[in-house]
């Protein structure tokens, strides 16, 4: 018994003077040297998460590259610890660790860019740039853009700048439609859902069925009842979702039909939604396009990171009025004039500056709603009606 019990003092006494002995070294090596270190190596340690390192990692004030390698890490939470102590590394590594094998690439990437936004190279490997169309921050949008509600100036400007661009590529051509990869987050969802009423009114560009392109991507739960079948047609990813986007068909989107309304901007997220008519070559087609946006405040540009298309099969009446605001004129002098009633329409601005406008983009009218976004903040205030 006693030397059971001197056997067990003793090894109290032994750890308590290692303990005390390291959380010396840890106090100087804060104080001396935490401060140079711009990487560490915790791989090979058996870890099973990171709250033990806490320490070192609030230490280190520079820190920007951090490898976990060969440890027993089973979830991001097990390395909560460097994220709230090292949220700006720029390098991570964590090979081998069980985590990697219960979650695919694309939502791993994902899930540790949020927890760390300012990651290069992850596991070795470099990160590809989140990229997205960059919009001048000077702009202001036309005064019949309408807005549930208001954002301040620069997010408006963004965000009608990014719509114009993004209507502009559609139109284009299904093969220029790739050129829209950058503004989809790689992680994007988009979907597609139709209703298509079989009115008596079928005639020429107002047909009975539902287009092909659109009847086999309809996810709407009328038409698409399995649901395997819906599950097929929620297109994610970047690469999935521009394929399906060049897959649609050409395009016109009705410029003078146009309009958008925005929530408000909450954590640098904002929804937008695009509304309006497409006069496409076998149908018109009356659209409304819900985006989730994210925003970056640094350049105002945005990413997109659900793109939900609702379509309905537009009727005559509607068509017909829509296009005797703007008749298709004989002459050369006839469509100018109406050219400029269009911009007038949506800028309000006087004659002689809509042909301003018109002469700058060789009177292409979505080029001019594009100078006039630009040009907006230089425009005299007697430029305009009211």
């Amino acid at each position: 018994d006693l030397k059971h019990h001197s056997s067990q003092h003793i090894k109290q006494w032994y750890q308590r003077r290692v303990r005390g002995l390291s959380q010396s070294i840890l106090l100087w090596w804060k104080e001396k040297c935490a401060d140079l270190v711009r990487e560490i190596d915790f791989a090979n340690n058996n870890l099973k998460h990171t709250g033990c390192l806490r320490d070192i990692l609030s230490a280190c004030k520079d820190l920007k590259k951090v490898k976990l390698d060969n440890n027993r890490m089973n979830s991001l939470a097990d390395i909560k610890s460097v994220e709230k102590n090292a949220p700006g590394i720029t390098h991570l590594s964590l090979i081998n660790n069980p985590l990697k094998n219960l979650m695919d690439d694309a939502q791993y990437i994902a899930d540790l860019r949020k927890m760390f936004p300012k990651l290069i190279e992850l596991d070795g490997l470099p990160l590809p740039e989140r990229i997205s169309f960059e919009t001048e921050e000077q702009n202001t949008l036309p005064p019949t853009q309408k807005y549930a509600i208001l954002l301040d100036d620069a997010p408006k400007n963004a965000i009608n700048n990014f719509f114009l661009q993004y209507v502009r590529i559609h139109d284009s051509g299904s093969e220029a439609r790739k050129q829209l990869a950058p503004a989809y987050d790689e992680t994007c969802l988009f979907s597609i859902s139709v209703s298509w009423s079989h009115n008596k009114d079928s005639k020429d560009k107002f047909p009975r069925n539902m287009p092909g392109e659109l009847f086999k991507r309809n996810r709407s739960f009328q038409h698409c009842i399995k649901a395997e079948q819906r599950e097929s047609r929620l297109f994610i990813g970047q690469e999935n979702v521009v394929k399906e986007l060049c897959q649609l068909g050409d395009t016109k989107h009705m410029l003078q039909t146009l309009n958008i309304d925005t929530s408000g901007l909450v954590n640098n997220h904002v929804t937008a939604i695009l509304s309006g008519m497409i006069d496409s070559p076998d149908s018109y087609r009356t659209f409304s396009r819900t985006f989730v946006l994210a925003a970056n405040s640094a350049n105002g540009s945005f990413l997109i990171l659900n793109d939900q298309l609702s379509v309905v099969r537009s009727v005559p009446d509607i068509v017909e009025k829509v296009e005797s605001q703007f008749p298709v004129c004989q002459s050369e002098e006839d469509r100018k004039a109406n050219l400029v009633k269009q911009i007038q329409g949506v800028t309000k601005m006087k004659d002689n500056y809509c042909v301003q406008c018109l002469d700058a983009a060789r009177w292409e009218p979505q080029k001019a709603l594009e100078i006039f976004n630009e040009m907006r903040a230089k425009i005299p205030a007697d430029a305009f009606l009211i």
